[in-house]
């Protein structure tokens, strides 16, 4: 039964042994790609901004006719009434 104990792998590492640390010298094919991206961020950033722009703009627009439509309806109705052109087939009751 000793046996099992001995064979256990550890837990921890032993505090006396470091890892080492390995720096690779930085190569021109990793500055060419950060300048790459240096220089594609700004347009990318100005096609986003396009976008939400527009999306807005959309959006703005379809709130805007909802409420020009509701706001139809009501002065429709309101012209209705005061000019007495209403009649029971234009009820909802009727």
């Amino acid at each position: 039964m000793d046996e099992g104990t001995n064979k256990a792998i550890p837990l921890r590492r032993s505090r006396g042994t470091t890892r080492a640390v390995t720096l690779r010298p930085r190569g021109w094919t990793e500055g060419l790609t950060a300048g790459v991206w240096r220089v594609l961020e700004q347009p990318r950033q100005l096609w986003l901004a396009t976008l939400g722009g527009t999306a807005l703009t959309i959006r703005n627009a379809r709130t805007a006719w909802s409420q020009a439509v509701a706001e139809g309806i009501v002065v429709e109705g309101w012209l209705r009434r005061s000019l007495g052109a209403e009649t029971e087939s234009d009820t909802p009751e009727g």
